[in-house]
């Protein structure tokens, strides 16, 4: 009887990028300067992670003085608590943490706002049409770059 040759399987392990991996571009983190302009939508769960979203006049670059529109997207697990309403009320600058995330990007127009920064109102479900006073009027076009915040 002839004995064939024994295959050998080879692992080959090689660096993926995580462009390749994943598909997609890792974001870096940014330290911003913002300042809460509305509450959007508010979703509390007592066993899963919850969400604030807002309106916001975020500066990307601190000291530059350029100040944008910008929706940001806050989720935090349940031993977590939201931002501090001294933060969200205070109409001062707040530095956080974010990270770009473009698929929640939407055009100001589609962005419910419902109550001024740190109205618990926020979590009912009626809409509550809080309007914003800005710096200068949105069109409702405008597409409002999306964040989300990076907790440490």
């Amino acid at each position: 009887m002839t004995r064939r040759p024994a295959f050998v399987k080879v692992l080959l392990i090689c660096p993926v990028a995580p462009v390749a991996a994943y598909g997609k571009i890792p974001q870096r983190t940014l330290k911003a300067s913002v300042r809460f302009l509305s509450t959007s939508t508010s979703f509390r769960t007592g066993f899963g992670e919850s969400q604030d979203v807002y309106l916001v006049a975020a500066d990307l670059q601190p000291q530059s003085g350029e100040w944008a529109l910008a929706r940001l997207v806050d989720e935090f697990p349940p031993y977590r608590t939201s931002l501090p309403s001294r933060d969200l009320q205070s109409g001062s600058p707040t530095t956080l943490c974010v990270r770009r995330d473009a698929s929640c990007d939407v055009a100001y127009a589609q962005m419910r706002l419902r109550t001024a920064p740190g109205d618990p109102m926020a979590i009912l479900p009626e809409p509550l049409g809080f309007i914003p006073i800005l710096d200068q009027p949105a069109r409702p076009t405008e597409l409002l770059p999306c964040y989300r915040t990076v907790r440490k």
